[in-house]
């Protein structure tokens, strides 16, 4: 992962829960890919245990892994509210997702909410890949979430959108998000992009938080051939959460494959 991103930035954390606490489509997705393949299952990038959590309440044995230690801190915080048999079942572990290497072998892993955008060279991403397989048990899964090149690629340079505004629940503040898409450079395939968080204090001044970051996008083909480089096959995409067929139009490009 690119060392500079955005996501290990101090403060960036404290923002991550109010940004996705309105995202819960993708956990029955996950929940079921648990149910067919089984424990322990193994997320990557997986922040404050967004996904983590809810996959341990429903039984299963889960490996966190992430980049971040205040996203893991974060993370343990929400866990030790659980009771004691949802935490017996999480293992937090702070490691590159590029390069890691476990003491166990997984029934399923995966990378949701477009993570891998975050590795910007196919060194990273095939390496990545190959330590996903060596974890894997023979006939284990993987499912890696994307979102699609032509999403990426066509956005409006220099445009800034306002993404959220409501109360965070960690801080009591009204809070809201600024978003610019700073450039997008189609042959490298990658797009820079401003995040603004902005916080209206009891006194009513504001007070900001910017950070900037970087996402590669793959094409549908990138990815297969990643896939197969790695050792994986039966590669299925889907253009949604619920496994619908992948087009031009679809919000997701959600690869699922086997070893």
């Amino acid at each position: 992962m690119n060392p500079k991103t955005a996501y290990q930035a101090r403060d960036f954390a404290r923002f991550y829960d109010w940004t996705y606490e309105g995202i819960t489509e993708d956990i029955p997705f996950y929940l079921h890919a648990a149910r067919e393949h089984g424990s322990p299952v193994l997320e990557l990038a997986c922040g404050t245990g967004r996904i983590t959590i809810p996959l341990a309440r429903e039984g299963f044995e889960v490996i966190g892994l992430d980049l971040s230690a205040e996203m893991l801190r974060i993370a343990q915080e929400k866990l030790s509210k659980e009771p004691a048999e949802v935490r017996s079942r999480v293992r937090l572990i702070e490691a590159d997702m590029s390069d890691f290497a476990l003491d166990e072998t997984v029934s399923l892993a995966f990378i949701p909410a477009a993570s891998l955008l975050h590795l910007h060279t196919n060194e990273q991403r095939s390496s990545c890949l190959s330590c996903i397989s060596r974890h894997l048990k023979p006939g284990g899964g993987v499912i890696v979430d994307l979102i699609p090149a032509e999403r990426l690629a066509n956005q409006t340079v220099g445009e800034t959108q306002e993404i959220e505004r409501s109360v965070s629940p960690s801080t009591g503040l009204l809070t809201w998000e600024l978003g610019t898409k700073l450039s997008i450079d189609r042959d490298a395939q990658c797009v820079i992009v401003e995040h603004t968080y902005v916080e209206q204090l009891p006194d009513e001044s504001e007070k900001r938080y910017v950070f900037v970051d970087d996402y590669t996008w793959l094409t549908e083909g990138q990815m297969r051939g990643l896939l197969a480089e790695a050792g994986f096959g039966n590669v299925e995409v889907f253009g949604d959460y619920e496994r619908g067929p992948f087009s031009e139009s679809s919000s997701r490009m959600v690869f699922v494959a086997r070893k």
